[in-house]
C-alpha cells in the first residue's frame, strides 16, 4: 500500500478530496471527488457554493466546506472517509485538521502541495511535509487524485461563473420562473 509506505497509513478504502475554485473571489466555490478502492466514485461527487466565507478567504472557504460536509455525514449517520485529502498545503491542512477535531473526528488527512507552477511535489502530514517521488506510485496516484478534483471544482466554478452572468433584473420577482423569465427576454430584448 503506497500510502503505508510514506506515512504509515494502511487499509485506505475511501479517500475524500477538496478543492477550492474562484476568480479573484468570485463565484467562490469547492468541490469533493470521492475515490474507493482506488478509482473515481462520481455518484459520491458533491458540489459546495461557499456561503459564508469572505472573497479571496481560502482558508475560510475550506473551513466551511470541511464543517458542512462532515457534520451532515454525522448528522445523517454516512460512511466516513479513512483519508481525506486536502488540495493544499500546511495552512489549508490545518484548517481542515481543527475542524474536523472539533466535530470529535479523528480522521487521517494530507495536503497535496504544489510548487510555483501548480505541479504536485510533495505531501504534508501531521506538519511534515514528505517530498514525493515523481517516477512512484504514489506520485501518479496523488496527481490522478489531485487532476480530477481541480477538473470537477474548475468545471463547477465555471457553471456558476456562467449562470450569475445571466441574471436580470426579473431575478427575484415572485411569479416569474425561469420559464417566463426567457419568454419575456426572448420577447423584449
Amino acid at each position: 500500500d503506497a500510502f503505508k509506505a510514506l506515512i504509515g497509513l494502511e487499509n485506505i478504502e475511501r479517500v475524500e478530496i477538496f478543492d477550492n475554485a474562484h476568480l479573484f473571489g468570485d463565484a467562490s466555490v469547492s468541490a469533493m471527488v470521492v475515490f474507493k478502492a482506488g478509482k473515481p466514485s462520481k455518484s459520491d461527487y458533491r458540489k459546495y457554493h461557499i456561503k459564508q466565507a469572505a472573497k479571496m478567504d481560502d482558508y475560510g472557504a475550506m473551513r466551511e466546506v470541511i464543517y458542512r460536509r462532515y457534520q451532515k455525514a454525522l448528522m445523517e449517520n454516512t460512511p466516513l472517509p479513512d483519508l481525506i485529502i486536502i488540495d493544499g498545503g500546511k495552512g489549508q491542512v490545518s484548517v481542515a485538521k481543527d475542524v474536523t477535531e472539533s466535530l470529535g473526528l479523528t480522521i487521517p488527512m494530507i495536503g497535496l502541495k504544489k510548487n510555483d507552477k501548480h505541479q504536485l511535489e510533495a505531501i504534508v502530514y501531521q506538519n511534515d511535509v514528505f517530498p514525493l517521488d515523481k517516477s512512484s506510485y504514489l506520485y501518479t496516484y496523488l496527481g490522478k487524485m489531485s487532476n480530477e478534483v481541480h477538473r470537477f471544482a474548475i468545471s463547477f466554478h465555471k457553471q456558476t461563473r456562467a449562470k450569475a452572468l445571466i441574471r436580470s433584473q426579473l431575478d427575484g420577482i415572485i411569479g416569474i420562473g425561469e420559464k417566463r423569465k426567457t419568454k419575456l427576454l426572448e420577447t423584449f430584448v
